[in-house]
């Protein structure tokens, strides 16, 4: 394996969690929440590009081969969506088409993967909601309603917003943030990589969490 994503699991667990250890220095839960989530940003990205790299290799060495199999490209494409911003991932699309001649299909990819840019929830997040696409709310609202988000702001708003209640319902949102990261854990414990279908979803818990505690 090329990467782990070890960097990305340590931050999320320590997001998770709140221990007297980080208590005896940390007097804010909720601001240290949002900075264990925020500093998801680096080991994610080094993550992403790990299984763009190897994502890479396997395209180009599908491409040499003279016959590929029934379906090939529509797997690569399903990969390179979750990898790739939309322009980027639009010109990789175009040449992964059948009935592209080979030769230039090969060239092509190999000019767009080595100028494409990697997104990340981060990436995403940045830009407008309108900018953000249908697909990506969609996920953010289902890993929101998983995490019970929309129930945490009912008890938030319920009556002031004291010390006392904003540590409660951010000891809820880090006890729903823990077992919805059980699925990156296997019957040995922890895993070393997650799938990028499994990313995709952690991606979107980390935006629908951040979106909750930037909220006015």
């Amino acid at each position: 394996m090329s990467a782990t994503a070890l960097p990305l699991l340590a931050r999320l667990g320590e997001a998770a969690s709140f221990p007297q250890a980080v208590r005896n220095y940390e007097t804010d839960p909720w601001s240290y929440l949002r900075r264990k989530l925020e500093e998801c940003a680096g080991p994610l990205r080094e993550y992403k590009r790990a299984l763009y790299d190897e994502a890479c290799a396997r395209l180009h060495e599908d491409l040499r081969d003279s016959f590929l199999k029934p379906g090939a490209l529509m797997d690569h494409k399903e990969t390179f969506e979750k990898l790739l911003t939309p322009g980027d991932y639009a010109d990789l699309s175009f040449n992964l088409e059948p009935g592209v001649e080979p030769k230039a299909r090969r060239e092509a990819v190999k000019l767009v993967l080595a100028q494409a840019r990697i997104k990340t929830l981060f990436d995403t997040e940045a830009l407008p909601p309108e900018r953000r696409g249908k697909p990506w709310q969609a996920l953010v609202a289902e890993a929101g309603s998983r995490l019970e988000l929309d129930r945490l702001k009912e008890l938030l708003d319920r009556a002031p917003r004291t010390e006392r209640r904003r540590a409660y319902v951010v000891r809820r949102a880090r006890r729903n943030l823990a077992e919805f990261l059980t699925v990156t854990r296997g019957e040995a414990g922890m895993r070393d990589e997650i799938t990028l279908f499994v990313l995709t979803r952690v991606e979107a818990a980390i935006a629908a969490l951040l979106r909750f505690l930037n909220a006015p």
